[in-house]
């Protein structure tokens, strides 16, 4: 559910990129040709565009810092568990060793 709604997201974002790449040129032609109404128009979908934009901008951005944190607790919680394992390990050698230290 979470990737069907990122994935709904960065479609809009293209929509709105895509928006914004096509009436850019049509307001400034208009504008430079004294055509006031599609000038208007034009600029309308500009603000719009750049405001859908950045409101999809900023949600993404929170979902993929919290993505980012969950991973690092989770490598947080991996390096404990391998550090905890190293431990046993070297103590395990160790045991090893004194056993052999004993047999000679």
């Amino acid at each position: 559910m979470k990737d069907a709604s990122k994935l709904v997201l960065f479609i809009i974002m293209a929509m709105s990129i895509v928006s914004l790449i096509i009436s850019m040129p049509t307001l400034i032609v208009s504008t430079l040709m004294g055509i006031t109404h599609i000038a208007f128009r034009a600029l309308i979908v500009v603000i719009i565009g750049m405001f859908i934009f950045s409101i999809t901008w900023v949600i993404l951005d929170k979902r993929m810092d919290k993505e980012l944190k969950k991973i690092d607790e989770e490598l947080a919680e991996y390096k404990l568990k391998m550090e905890q394992l190293d431990k046993g390990f070297v103590e395990r050698q160790q045991r090893v060793t004194d056993r052999f230290k004993n047999l000679r």
